[in-house]
């Protein structure tokens, strides 16, 4: 419960490779025919928001062609049956209209790209091929991806189609990350790290959370009323009270309230900017005053922490920092070739609820839900990008 949320939306399809979709296609069909996936949609349902609309409507218009909905259509049940939870961003207009910039950016680039990049995108394409015809074949999930397939209208060969275009494109955008991760040098590394090397301290915690929801009724909990449970807890801990029972019994983080509160040896970068603060600061041993962050309040003790110096600094640790230099001037060179392309998006009005379905916003709210989930579908796009 404490842990940071990672970024809600970055660059979304961008720098979206063929291993991605399939690991996000193995997961929907492993679902099952029947079974919802995590965003609430089952594998073949559609999250298309503009089924309705004329094949032929211009969706944007850019340096060199225009976009018509026939095309973007089949971009949408790409989305559907590769990767759901994703597609439920198409639900809503503002992350659609940069989906659609995107998936224009991606074409440019597969355009422009060189033969040796364009026969990279193949490869891509065919081992994604080759594993789509296997888990067509599958006696458990072949049937219900073939559902998918089916219900939003998309064939094997448009499927890898599209892969080409995507893998092919995203072969641009690795090479200008290449490019300028060759230039971050160690320095560059221990420069970044020096401004919070605490982020790095290992330190083991056991916490009771006190949320502002109260979970058996729903009901909220005021910051008066939250706070006074806290201090509450506190007081019985500090009275010998035992942390396995009263973790039990107070706490709200269902990540920790069976074990007692415990956090065992976790990195602090991983948690909010508060909590991670008092696992830094606070005295060993000792149960602070309740810590409020956006979940609750948080009663904390810190039975053990460890610094890490640089040059202990584990090398995926030092990866996520190059990461993290890189990635501004990703996203300055992404939109400095957006704006080249001088894309213009005209999307149609959404239709207008019926009566009968004004009382149900459950398509925008479940996208609203995915958007501020802690893992966007671009976080894994982008990490498995930056990885290549």
């Amino acid at each position: 419960m404490p842990y940071n949320k990672r970024g809600t939306y970055r660059r979304f399809a961008f720098l979206l490779l063929a291993v991605v979709l399939l690991a996000a296609m193995a997961t929907a069909c492993g679902k099952g025919k029947n079974e919802e996936s995590e965003s609430g949609a089952s594998p073949s349902a559609s999250a298309s928001a503009t089924a309705s609309i004329d094949p032929d409507t211009v969706l944007a218009t850019y340096d060199g062609g225009e976009l018509k909905q026939a095309e973007f259509s089949k971009y949408e049940a790409f989305m559907n049956v590769t990767n759901p939870q994703m597609a439920m961003y198409l639900s809503i207009p503002q992350y659609k209209e940069e989906i659609i910039k995107q998936y224009i950016l991606q074409k440019a680039f597969a355009e422009r790209a060189t033969d040796e990049q364009k026969k990279a995108g193949k490869t891509q394409s065919e081992e994604f091929k080759k594993q789509l015809d296997e888990a067509l074949k599958d006696e458990t999930n072949g049937a219900s991806l073939k559902d998918a397939m089916k219900t939003n209208n998309i064939t094997e060969d448009e499927l890898v189609d599209l892969v080409v275009t995507l893998a092919t494109g995203g072969e641009i955008s690795s090479a200008k990350e290449n490019e300028i991760k060759a230039t971050v040098k160690d320095a560059d590394i221990k420069a970044e790290y020096d401004k919070a090397p605490a982020d790095y301290n290992i330190d083991t915690v056991r916490h009771i959370l006190v949320s502002f929801t109260d979970p058996t009724t729903n009901a909220e909990r005021s910051d008066a009323d939250a706070l006074k449970r806290a201090q509450e807890v506190k007081k019985k801990l500090e009275e010998g009270g035992d942390w396995t029972a009263l973790a039990k019994e107070y706490s709200d983080d269902t990540g920790s309230k069976e074990t007692g509160g415990l956090y065992d040896k976790t990195q602090a970068k991983t948690w909010v900017a508060e909590f991670k603060d008092a696992a830094n600061k606070q005295a060993i041993g000792v149960i602070g005053e309740p810590v409020k962050t956006e979940y609750g309040y948080h009663v904390i003790k810190v039975e053990a922490r460890q610094e890490t110096p640089y040059d202990k600094l584990a090398q995926a640790d030092k990866d996520a920092i190059v990461t993290a230099l890189i990635d501004p001037k990703m996203q300055t060179f992404i939109q400095e070739e957006t704006d080249k392309l001088k894309i213009k998006v005209t999307l149609p009005a959404e239709p207008s609820p019926s009566p009968s379905a004004s009382g149900s916003a459950a398509p925008s709210a479940s996208a609203s839900a995915s958007a501020s989930a802690p893992a966007s579908p671009s976080a894994s796009a982008s990490a498995s990008a930056s990885s290549k």
